[in-house]
């Protein structure tokens, strides 16, 4: 018996495509993100603040900003926390090198 192989090559996926789906990954996970977030203000507005405005402006600002983090991931994964925001921590103290002697 002889048996043949076929191997298939997936066509490559043009950039535009991919650029396209990550849009469209981000448009939908902001309007989920936020709605969730407008949700969870409502709720707590009502229950516990009195019917006041600023847990639906807070819950829904958090929302947002989770979904600005996931959609700068998704255009630069390499893109580190640190490389972000520069060094945090900054070191702060004086090491013994630096410390003049007296």
């Amino acid at each position: 018996m002889t048996t043949t192989t076929t191997t298939t090559a997936a066509a490559p996926v043009p950039s535009q495509e991919i650029l396209a789906r990550k849009w469209d990954r981000c448009v939908s996970n902001t309007l989920i993100a936020s709605g969730v977030g407008l949700s969870v203000g409502i709720g707590l507005s009502f229950l516990f603040f009195r019917r006041r405005f600023w847990p639906i402006a807070l819950s829904t600002g958090f929302g947002l900003g989770v979904a600005y983090d996931d959609c700068s991931k998704s255009f630069n994964p390499e893109l580190a926390l640190s490389q972000r925001f520069g060094k945090l921590g900054g070191g702060g103290g004086a090491s013994a090198a630096q410390t003049p002697k007296a």
